[in-house]
């Protein structure tokens, strides 16, 4: 059953991804080619819009990896109560990423600013939640922990995908493209909120701010574009604050896997996970 329910979770993550390059316009993912932009390639010259095409495909694509979620989710073999117990949580979570990613496509189109706590809320919902707190609570239904337990792990998976979520932002800034598989600057390109945008709105000088904001207005953002904002960050010391969140959320992780209630070797396997998202380069 844990296996089966964890197949159903790599389904959603595989469509809501198909989805989030379509929304992101990114072609690469994992350096290959993204699934749009491979259907687009396909009917290039085929059709006057080859582009519309292939994001028309990917849409599709990525509802087809929900409903095989879900199928896959009715067919486990377990006591019916808990098999609805988890096919109502995997539905609300995909509710709240839906949420949380309207959200976020909601910031980065427009010129509405936000603070530290709506951008904690974005990353909650568009990534802690379904890849950490979903698979981690889905285990404890499955397994008959208490409410209690699964509420503590609902909230470890919550700290997790925080600071899963301000790495992935860190190495979009100052990654290499052949390590994470995407084009770098794609966060400045799509104009995405993030911690380090808001610290530099917040710390930079007029002069340097014009500079940022005249580069996070352009829609095709080249090397020379990335590396001036890097050199931004640096100068107003923004990578410390950002340091300064990932030791906090990081606290948050250490206190909450020391409340489980669980093996001292499952929670050796956890601070282990926790090292890895810290020192993650892709």
């Amino acid at each position: 059953a844990a296996v089966d329910v964890a197949l159903s979770c790599e389904l959603f993550q595989a469509g809501l991804l198909i989805h989030d390059d379509i929304m992101d316009k990114d072609t690469l993912r994992r350096q290959n080619k993204t699934i749009f932009y491979q259907y687009k390639e396909i009917f290039d010259g085929l059709t006057d819009d080859s582009y519309h095409f292939g994001e028309s495909m990917g849409i599709c694509a990525g509802d087809i990896s929900y409903f095989l979620g879900f199928d896959n989710l009715s067919k486990i073999d377990i006591d019916k109560n808990i098999l609805l117990k988890i096919i109502e949580l995997f539905s609300k979570e995909m509710i709240y990423v839906g949420l949380g990613q309207m959200e976020d496509v909601y910031y980065s189109t427009t010129d509405k600013e936000l603070n530290e706590d709506r951008i904690i809320s974005i990353y909650l919902y568009k990534t802690s939640r379904y890849t950490f707190s979903l698979p981690f609570m889905a285990g404890a239904i499955l397994a008959g922990e208490s409410n209690e337990e699964v509420r503590k792990l609902e909230a470890l998976g919550e700290n997790f995908g925080i600071v899963f979520q301000i790495k992935d932002d860190e190495l979009g800034m100052f990654g290499s493209s052949e390590k994470i598989g995407k084009p770098i600057g794609s966060d400045i390109k799509e104009k995405k909120k993030t911690f380090y945008y808001y610290y530099l709105k917040e710390l930079a000088d007029q002069k340097d701010m014009k500079t940022m904001m005249e580069i996070y207005s352009k829609d095709n953002v080249e090397i020379d574009d990335v590396e001036t904002i890097r050199n931004l960050i640096k100068k107003y010391k923004i990578q410390e604050k950002i340091n300064e969140k990932l030791l906090l959320f990081s606290n948050f992780i250490t206190e909450g896997i020391k409340s489980l209630n669980i093996k001292d070797e499952y929670k050796k396997g956890l601070f282990e996970f926790l090292d890895y998202n810290l020192s993650r380069s892709f």
